[in-house]
């Protein structure tokens, strides 16, 4: 199977799958599982954001250098694992596409942690809120982050009427992934700073100033 969940084009292996159908122009989309539902959706809400959150990513990977082969894997791993999240979230639970599709495996989160404490030994100890900025990859990531704040908020949003079962499940898996996630982009964004010579930019109180 092949295709894009944030238009709701889907086809087997071998079969051409085109750009567009036109069938969203009346702000209308199909789910993955067949279902016509509006563009503000609430699931639709949900994988548009992990979509948008894969496409940061692909920023953020061209401005990795080639020479930091290691961190370009670990994004690219992660934009895959994305994509998988977002074909889940674009199946309702009571389809019988639900059986076929799979979500990420609760291992992936202990992977995000074990690439987050690797940086974190390389970095001082964070003592103070940061701003973001410094290099421009260290600033991609910081915006990597935000919008899988969103996402994950969209997902809890979600999981609020998933009931019981595999689909609340795996929901609840999803949100402590993409949870683990916005960690996993944060320690980047400063382990790409001193990667670059820069050091954390700490915020300072404008009211603290000014006394």
């Amino acid at each position: 199977m092949g295709g894009d969940f944030t238009t709701g084009v889907y086809a087997n292996e071998g079969q051409e799958v085109k750009s567009y159908t036109g069938r969203g122009d009346l702000g209308r989309t199909d789910l993955y599982s067949g279902e016509r539902v509006p563009k503000n959706h609430p699931r639709v809400e949900a994988y548009g954001d992990v979509d948008e959150l894969n496409s940061v990513l692909g920023v953020l990977l061209s401005a990795l250098p080639e020479s930091k082969g290691d961190l370009r894997a670990q994004i690219l791993h992660i934009q895959s694992l994305l994509f998988t999240a977002g074909g889940w979230l674009a199946t309702t639970a009571d389809s019988p596409k639900f059986e076929t599709v799979v979500n990420i495996a609760e291992s992936e989160t202990r992977v995000l942690e074990r690439f987050i404490d690797g940086m974190d030994r390389e970095l001082p100890r964070l003592k103070e809120f940061l701003i973001p900025g410094g290099h421009i990859s260290a600033a991609f990531a910081h915006v990597a982050r935000t919008v899988c704040r969103r996402a994950e908020r969209h997902v809890v949003l979600l999981s609020a009427e998933s009931g019981e079962g595999r689909a609340h499940i795996e929901l609840m898996a999803l949100i402590t992934f993409l949870n683990r996630l916005s960690a996993y982009l944060f320690t980047l964004a400063r382990y790409l700073n001193r990667l670059h010579g820069i050091g954390d930019a700490a915020w300072k109180n404008s009211d603290s100033d000014s006394t």
